[in-house]
């Protein structure tokens, strides 16, 4: 990023973490990385001594409005994005879905949405990266500087190099979004239109959510004026979380239009984490009404939501994860879920392949990868949690497709490095210096041992962390 305006303020603070890779590398100790926050599912209690802390990397750099770029800090989170370009009508390509998700964290960890049929991963938007290797040099990354490294560190989960700077090409965009929903009553009938919809280059956005086994809605997006609809908002304390408002639209009529505010749409599912946070209502046995979900709106946001899950270290007792599938196969995986697990909704997002991201969850043998996630309580003891998640897993390698592993893994080793491609990663880790310093990807996503859940304890992070 030699043209970028790179401040004084940037460069002290890299050089920082610089020397303390450097000391972790001459050491030859395993650094963890703090981010301020976490949108993993799985125990993030470790030992503050090997930590390397990058909250404070959270700046925008520059935006360029001709060339349509942004340079930002790994902590910038999608809603200073999002904020930040849409000021001169322009947006990042992918926006995942919660405005808590930074930069670095949406590269690492294969982050989606509903744009990614059109554009692949949040990481397919981006260009360039700053890089700091297991020994702390720094260096650029791109498809021409570094290219092995610039394919290899989406969605490794920061162990080949810490991102400490990123180029993200900018798309326009106008103030508001013209959606429409579609009824459909079948998983053929939903997968069906998700792949018909998914070839319309007029569209910018498909997603849809599977209510139960014969009903759902399939949702189709685009920038640009609608003025002769109606609009709707969905961020004031008094709408309605979005898969409820999108069940509304569809419950007495086979389609309806609306237009929504930019931003509202992108963040839409922000409140009630999709709809997972119904099952605090039961928790604290709270009715689930529309009174009481304004009533508590406050405690909702997906921040506040993931503080009081690792507070209380409850994720064992639900099944909460993502799955990338080969279209052909995700009517498989729904009638799995059916017979074995009953969890409802599902949500759908088409995703482009990508072929050069070979730890993405979306590397994958199809024309167009369909993310299903399935997030729902498993109220079951520790030893059958594993058991079911094991099967779960199983059940996803048998279809062709993989996990986005942001969620807890229970992979042996030998089934996990059957999926990857042990041999390339390696080769990578070694040639820039990762396998000293970070952990690899198999022992940083799985899950060894039992969390001992505490909702006191998770109120108290909530309140007072």
């Amino acid at each position: 990023m030699q043209d970028a305006n790179i401040s004084d303020d940037h460069i002290n603070k890299v050089e920082t973490i610089q020397k303390q890779v450097e000391g972790f590398y001459r050491r030859k100790e395993k650094v963890r990385i703090f981010h301020g926050n976490t949108n993993t599912t799985r125990s993030q209690y470790k030992d503050p001594k090997n930590l390397i802390d990058l909250s404070h990397l959270n700046a925008i750099l520059e935006i360029n409005v001709d060339e349509r770029y942004m340079i930002v800090e790994p902590n910038v989170s999608m809603e200073a994005l999002v904020d930040a370009a849409l000021e001169y009508s322009l947006t990042p390509l992918v926006i995942p879905e919660f405005p808590s998700i930074t930069a670095g964290g949406a590269v690492q960890g294969g982050a989606a949405e509903s744009s990614s049929f059109k554009y692949g991963g949040f990481s397919d938007g981006c260009v360039e990266y700053e890089v700091i290797l297991g020994n702390g040099i720094k260096v650029n990354v791109s498809k021409t500087q570094n290219a092995d490294l610039f394919e290899g560190i989406p969605s490794s989960y920061g162990t080949v190099g810490i991102i400490t700077l990123l180029k993200i090409n900018l798309t326009p965009a106008t103030p508001e979004i013209h959606l429409k929903y579609h009824k459909v009553t079948t998983y053929k009938q939903a997968v069906a239109l998700v792949k018909k919809l998914s070839n319309d280059t007029n569209l910018d956005f498909i997603d849809g959510i599977m209510f139960s086994k014969d009903l759902g809605v399939i949702m189709e997006g685009a920038f640009g004026p609608a003025e002769s609809l109606a609009q709707s908002t969905l961020h004031k304390s008094t709408d309605d979380w979005f898969y409820l408002h999108a069940l509304n639209r569809i419950k007495h009529s086979e389609t309806y239009e609306e237009r929504l505010p930019t931003k509202d749409y992108l963040f839409r599912y922000d409140r009630g984490a999709f709809w997972v946070a119904k099952h605090g209502f039961s928790m604290f046995h709270v009715p689930f009404n529309r009174f009481s979900r304004w009533w508590f709106s406050s405690l909702f946001p997906t921040k506040r939501l993931y503080k009081f899950l690792h507070g209380a270290r409850m994720s064992q007792s639900y099944l909460v994860q993502d799955i990338c599938l080969p279209n052909k196969q995700v009517i498989s995986f729904m009638e799995y879920n059916q017979e074995n697990f009953d969890i409802w909704p599902l949500w759908l997002c088409p995703i482009k392949v990508t072929h050069e991201e070979y730890m993405s969850p979306n590397y994958l043998n199809t024309d167009l990868v369909i993310n299903v996630g399935i997030w729902g309580k498993l109220d079951v003891k520790y030893q059958r949690f594993v058991e079911r998640n094991q099967s779960f897993e199983a059940k996803v390698e048998s279809l062709g497709g993989r996990k986005v592993l942001y969620a807890h893994a229970y992979y042996s080793e030998a089934d996990f490095w059957d999926i990857y491609d042990f041999k390339r990663y390696t080769k990578l880790r070694n040639k820039y210096n990762a396998e000293v310093t970070y952990p690899d990807i198999y022992n940083k996503t799985h899950v060894a041992e039992e969390y001992s859940p505490s909702v006191l304890r998770g109120l108290k992070y909530l309140l007072f962390k």
